[in-house]
């Protein structure tokens, strides 16, 4: 459904970059979308008769010389029967069923990156064995994530804790191959790594390079391409205030810049550009696939 990939050069390296789609859930319409009213919010996407919408988890496999980094895992295959039938979550294997689709294994993973560790975002970084021990499932890879991120999540506050799962997390840590990001960086040269802290402290927006422009993709910042406008913030986000500022402030940016922003979670919408309205600040401006964009 995702699967798609465009070669850019970077540094005089072929840098690929492969769509990995690991499948679809069902959320609240009215946590996406926080306080804007149901009557506005359904005009972009609508509803189901329990007020659900459907988010996809769109991942992205980076592969620049020898290093194959994979952006996010999705749910994963781990979640019992009751948990995926109430949060409508399809094909629990897609994303290795993706990977393979675009001729890769999970052992030539050198590197997995978080954005953060709720439960859709890092479910697939592990998997059961076949005594049904969490282990991992890219076992050559670094996994990665902020280092404030990973402490909110081993402590985390009684409104975020149902959003973190052990035996995501545990296993990456036995293992010895958690990797900590303390700040802004490069993981490797032509992908930024910006840390923000509304949504949930520590979150990750990776940034891609590519011939003077800039792929962002943008995770929980924006959810949607229905959740551009500034007000229209998840009620997810643990620090709305927060997550309004660090979005207007990054979205200014990605608008000057004439950034690519890669949606994870919009199902009908992989990316988007951005016009800017005086008084309402950032709106959608154009939508389409990557391979439009580049």
């Amino acid at each position: 459904m995702f699967t798609s990939c465009f070669l850019i050069l970077h540094k005089k390296e072929t840098m690929e970059i492969f769509t990995i789609d690991a499948g679809t859930f069902l959320c609240d319409g009215g946590g996406i979308f926080g306080g804007v009213p149901k009557l506005l919010w359904e005009r972009q996407i609508k509803a189901d008769h329990r007020n659900l919408i459907p988010l996809a988890m769109r991942c992205l496999l980076v592969v620049s010389g020898e290093r194959k980094i994979l952006i996010e895992t999705g749910a994963g295959n781990k979640l019992n029967k009751k948990f995926v039938e109430n949060n409508g979550i399809s094909n629990p294997h897609r994303l290795l069923e993706s990977l393979e689709e675009n001729g890769f294994s999970p052992s030539e993973i050198t590197d997995v990156l978080h954005t953060h560790l709720h439960w859709d975002h890092c479910g697939g970084g592990t998997t059961f064995d076949e005594k049904k021990q969490a282990v991992l499932t890219f076992p050559n890879a670094t996994y990665h994530c902020a280092r404030s991120q990973w402490e909110n999540a081993m402590n985390p506050t009684p409104r975020e804790n149902d959003a973190f799962f052990e035996e995501d997390l545990l296993p990456v840590q036995k293992s010895g191959k958690l990797n900590l990001i303390n700040d802004n960086c490069e993981l490797i040269p032509g992908l930024e790594l910006r840390i923000f802290n509304g949504h949930t402290p520590g979150m990750i927006v990776p940034i891609i390079s590519y011939q003077g422009r800039k792929i962002a993709y943008v995770t929980d910042l924006t959810p949607l391409t229905a959740n551009i406008p500034l007000k229209w913030i998840s009620a997810y986000d643990l620090y709305p205030v927060t997550a309004m500022e660090e979005k207007l402030s990054f979205l200014r940016e990605a608008h000057e810049n004439k950034y690519i922003l890669f949606f994870e979670h919009d199902t009908q919408t992989c990316c988007a550009s951005l016009r800017w309205d005086e008084k309402k600040g950032p709106l959608v401006e154009r939508k389409g696939d990557l391979q439009s964009f580049i």
